[in-house]
């Protein structure tokens, strides 16, 4: 729905469609309940948020029945808002276990949960339900009342409720320059403005008065709440009004964006029923009441008796909701479970499963429709005769329509049946097959959204998140990594896509950059199985703390054993001096070689192991400063990682895979693993996990690559490390490149578009962002 929908526009109720006060606001949101179930019908069910103007009984009167109606098929409270004496007067002398239950109390039958929640509201307070925002505005009326600002996307319509003329009306319409147009009561003609203004309602001439302080030329007004008893006298005054745009007699609908009036004639049955299934594509999580209404819709714009939807899962047809009016057979969707058998689409010997027409119409892909099945020749029929046969139902005219989802894959067969008699000879036309089409592929679209991308994709990106998080919390630094990783592959993607010479059969959709997105996020999943210590080592003698400070309490006690020595005469006071400087000496290259920072040489490797195997010698007292482990550590020549922790962290990559060939990715998603761990392959074939080489790594995988090193290359936020220059990082990239570890034309590439440097200016410091000096163009 783009519009607000008037579902009664009267002030009383008579004859030929005149009903009391209700205005939908969307599939879920009405204001007032003086029409809901015989404007809505099945639809009220997704009715579940209701906003009252006042107690009088004409604006609340089928809050009460839609309760009553629905109540065995509710999952959720229905929520009534209005100000707090509406409720209470709503509770005292309608839910009030005499007048009628109270549903307030009443627990639904489907979960422990109230059927009513009354939910007070506040003048001048807004309130926002699936992207609408209802805004009460205080009304001037003979009990507590207010109107309704309702905007969507900024621009709104404002419904007044029930009111008599009052100043605070006029203000705010001069100041709400969002809203484009207001729905105004006027309930009695001019010649009883005495009984108007005595029931505080609007007369034509007080309206006209009322006009002369509004100092807006661009909102349209339009008139409801005419008393049934004096419409013709009232709508002949307000023709002569030039300020009313229109007077609503239900059935119109208001646009939130220009408040221009969409009249009833072009409101049809049909394009409403198609638009409540568009609608549908919000309703995630009541697929069961989905179905149900994709059924019925279907049966009421084709004027069918009856309507079957099956799905298709595992090459068989299910029965998911039989609907039979005539009969009064609801089965399936929020009802009992259908027991009936699936029609599987192959024969035991594999061929196509064609006698059965539902079957055949999804095989085809193509609408059947049959004039009477009992003539029908090529299709078994004998079910449907059993049914007659124990029913007393005649089965005759049948139309069976394909459900595409929006990429073209049939995912279920929607069967309707027996055309109403006095439409067509009770045949389903041409028409019916085409907007029975229409219709259906709108629901295919809507089930497809509402089952994989409401319960897989919502699934996945939450499971994505809490993983993320969960690495945030254990390693900022690799959290980082991956959002710097993500950015720089989608940016890389969009450069491939964009591109027309280098690569131009490379092009990404929305699903496939979705795809290499997912894949990105999940590239270093595997690290959750990582030691922290290792993950983010920033030193080399790290491990539940650094071991640097133990070696550093040795050499101090050192030290103090060096002056006790002197002290006894053990030694000399030169002696003294040589060895306490030489501690400091000690202290000093086991610092510096602790940090990783810079590459340690031979003669640095060399003193290091002398300290672990040759005691430090004090007065004749052997003493060890190095244990064998710790000049293992020690004597990393880059990084802070011995090769034993580097192989726990190159594990991540076989992790990752494991991991992710163990989720059901849905079909468009499937490449997700493979992308995700083969981001550490080398086109040598000398990577990991897999070891695969060449044209075994797929195009992404290799764009995975290149950006997982130059980010790790560049980044700024590690303890363990300093960041490269660009150059520098450039550099490594080519020298890889050429040394056929990663792709030669994605790395040429990756520097000829530029990306290098876009990603540089916003990630890099500037002192880090020099001139790149590789020929980039001899790969």
């Amino acid at each position: 729905m783009d519009g607000l929908r008037i579902l009664g526009a009267h002030g009383g109720r008579s004859k030929g469609g005149i009903a009391t006060t209700c205005l939908q606001v969307s599939k879920h949101i009405v204001i007032d309940a003086g029409n809901i179930l015989e404007a809505l019908g099945e639809e009220a069910l997704h009715v579940d948020h209701i906003f009252f103007t006042h107690s009088h009984l004409d604006h609340l009167i089928d809050g009460a029945f839609i309760v009553d109606n629905f109540f065995a098929k509710r999952t959720k409270p229905l929520r009534f808002y209005g100000l707090q004496k509406t409720l209470d007067a709503i509770k005292e002398h309608l839910f009030n276990g005499e007048i009628w239950p109270d549903f307030s109390s009443l627990k639904l039958l489907k979960v422990d949960l109230p059927a009513v929640e009354f939910v007070p509201i506040v003048p001048n307070v807004a309130y926002e339900i699936d992207g609408y925002i209802l805004t009460p505005i205080l009304a001037n009326h003979t009990v507590p009342c207010c109107g309704y600002e309702v905007t969507k996307e900024g621009s709104g319509i404002f419904f007044t409720g029930d009111t008599a003329d009052h100043e605070g009306l006029w203000e705010y319409l001069n100041k709400a320059l969002h809203v484009k147009a207001f729905i105004v009561d006027v309930s009695f003609p001019s010649n009883l403005g005495g009984v108007a203004q005595l029931s505080k309602h609007f007369s034509p001439h007080a309206l006209a008065q009322g006009f002369r302080r509004l100092k807006r030329a661009n909102l349209l007004c339009y008139v409801y709440h005419l008393k049934p008893a004096y419409a013709q006298e009232i709508s002949q005054e307000l023709e002569r009004l030039s300020c009313v745009t229109a007077i609503l007699k239900g059935g119109e609908v208001l646009k939130y964006a220009s408040g221009a009036l969409i009249p009833k004639e072009e409101v049809t049955d049909k394009i409403r029923i198609l638009n409540s299934i568009g609608a549908a594509l919000s309703a995630q999580n009541q697929i069961e009441s989905l179905l149900e209404m994709i059924v019925a819709q279907a049966k009421k714009i084709t004027h069918a008796d009856g309507g079957t939807l099956y799905l298709l899962q595992e090459e068989a047809l299910h029965f998911k909701v039989v609907q039979t009016d005539s009969l009064g057979i609801r089965m399936g969707g929020l009802g009992e479970p259908i027991a009936w058998s699936s029609l599987p689409l192959y024969q035991e010997d594999g061929t196509p499963n064609t006698t059965m027409v539902a079957v055949t119409c999804a095989l085809r892909g193509e609408p059947i429709s049959i004039p009477d099945v009992y003539e029908a020749e090529g299709f078994n029929f004998e079910g449907t005769k059993r049914f007659d046969a124990n029913t007393g139902y005649r089965s005759r005219s049948m139309l069976v329509l394909p459900l595409r989802n929006h990429e073209n894959e049939i995912i279920g067969v929607l069967q309707l049946l027996n055309k109403n008699q006095e439409k067509e000879e009770g045949v389903f036309s041409a028409e019916d097959a085409d907007i029975g089409l229409s219709l259906a592929s709108q629901a295919a679209v809507a089930l497809t959204n509402t089952m994989l991308i409401g319960d897989l994709e919502a699934l996945l990106e939450g499971f994505l998140k809490s993983i993320i998080y969960t690495i945030k919390m254990k390693s900022p630094y690799t959290a980082g990594h991956i959002e710097r990783m993500v950015e720089m592959t989608m940016m890389f993607a969009k450069k491939v896509h964009q591109d027309e010479k280098t690569f131009p059969s490379k092009a990404y959709d929305h699903q496939g950059l979705k795809q290499l997105h997912f894949a990105a996020l999940m590239h270093d999943i595997g690290k959750l199985a990582t030691p922290e210590y290792v993950l983010d080592k920033q030193t080399k003698l790290e491990g539940i703390f650094d071991r640097i400070a133990l070696v550093e309490e040795r050499l101090k006690a050192l030290e103090l054993r060096c002056e006790i020595a002197y002290l006894k005469g053990e030694i000399s006071l030169s002696e003294r001096e040589i060895k306490v400087q030489e501690c400091m000496q000690i202290l000093g290259l086991l610092k510096g070689a602790n940090l990783g920072m810079e590459c340690v040489s031979s003669h640095q490797m060399e003193a290091i192991w002398r300290l672990a195997r040759e005691p430090f010698v004090i007065a004749g007292v052997p003493y060890k400063i190095l244990s064998e482990d710790e000049a293992k550590h020690l004597s990393v020549q880059r990084g802070t990682l011995t090769q034993e922790e580097r192989d726990i962290i190159n594990d991540h990559a076989s992790i990752t895979l494991d991991i992710l060939t163990k989720l059901p990715f849905p079909k468009k998603y499937k490449e997700v693993p493979q992308i995700s761990a083969n981001h550490h392959e080398k086109i040598s074939g000398k990577g990991y996990p897999q070891g695969l080489k060449g044209d075994e790594i797929s195009f992404e995988a290799r764009m995975l690559a290149i950006a997982d090193i130059f980010e790790a290359l560049t980044a700024a936020d590690r303890p363990y490390k300093k960041a490269n220059s660009l150059s520098s990082a450039m550099r490594i990239l080519y020298f890889m490149a050429k040394d056929n570890e990663l792709d030669k034309e994605l790395v040429k590439f990756f520097y000829t578009s530029g990306l290098y440097l876009e990603y540089a200016k916003t990630h890099l410091p500037p002192h880090l962002i020099d001139e790149v000096e590789v020929d980039f163009e001899t790969l």
